[in-house]
């Protein structure tokens, strides 16, 4: 059977700790750290019993072969994040890989509003290399599938941004428009940076 690497077991521990005090936990690590790995790690340790773990479609199945090789025994369903609505069954866990595709904004996109309405309940570990890639901004809405959200008190992205954002309006030649782009990121990280792993 295959070891961890000493890394992502200390990780998953630091995890499981995060997770077990605030129901979310976000590992934000670089590529090739395995991400997909810890998690599994961290579901093991939290003694989760059925794992839900949404990735995209071509990741799959490294995904269980992580599982298999390492030897893990709780029940896992992987699934691709466009299946969501299709997929069946009671999970007391919910692994969220490359979270960031969640973080559209100033509306959430149609498998964000599916994943919230049906696993929002679950404690959740999300996954990303990149949990911001474009703006700041696009944290709000990744927290938001979860009832766990550190930003749980502002009910839309719109009144978050009031407080969390630099709301300037752009000029597109046929209308004025609102950029909510530019978020106060170390605002944010007040909010956040207790439930980040980076490695």
């Amino acid at each position: 059977m295959k070891q961890l690497r000493s890394y992502q077991i200390e990780n998953a521990k630091k995890g499981l700790e995060i997770l077990k005090q605030h129901n979310v936990v976000y590992y934000s690590m670089e590529v090739r750290t395995g991400k997909s790995l810890t998690s599994l790690e961290t579901a093991k340790l939290y003694n989760a019993k059925n794992v839900l773990f949404l990735t995209k479609k071509k990741a799959i199945k490294s995904i269980i072969n992580d599982y298999n090789d390492f030897g893990y025994t709780f029940t896992l369903t992987v699934n691709n994040h466009e299946q969501v609505g299709n997929i069946q069954g009671e999970f007391d866990l919910l692994i969220v890989d490359e979270a960031h595709k969640f973080g559209a904004f100033p509306k959430p996109g149609k498998y964000a509003k599916l994943i919230k309405s049906k696993y929002s309940h679950l404690p959740i570990i999300y996954l990303s290399g990149t949990p911001s890639p474009e703006s700041f901004s696009q944290i709000y809405h990744q927290f938001w599938l979860s009832n766990n959200s550190p930003f749980k008190e502002y009910k839309t992205f719109y009144k978050w941004a009031k407080e969390f954002v630099d709301v300037k309006q752009v000029n597109l030649g046929y209308a004025t428009v609102n950029d909510y782009s530019n978020a106060k990121k170390e605002l944010i990280d007040k909010h956040t940076s207790h439930l980040f792993i980076s490695f």
